[in-house]
């Protein structure tokens, strides 16, 4: 899974790892950012752009 949640955050944003198996049942370490697990947890913090563009399209009656 993957999201770009920017430079600043890559660089400088509180790093979180995680541990998890793989395919082969053995203990996996991935390095990510807390914002990165937030919204990979579906906590939506970070307004997506299709959130943005939504009202735009959106359909009414007339």
């Amino acid at each position: 899974m993957r999201f770009s949640l920017g430079l600043l955050d890559t660089l400088f944003g509180e790093k979180i790892i995680l541990q998890g198996p793989d395919e082969k049942g053995n203990i996996v370490k991935c390095k990510v950012s807390k914002k990165w697990l937030e919204r990979a947890q579906g906590g939506n913090s970070i307004p997506s752009q299709d959130a943005a563009n939504d009202d735009k399209y959106s359909t009414s009656p007339i």
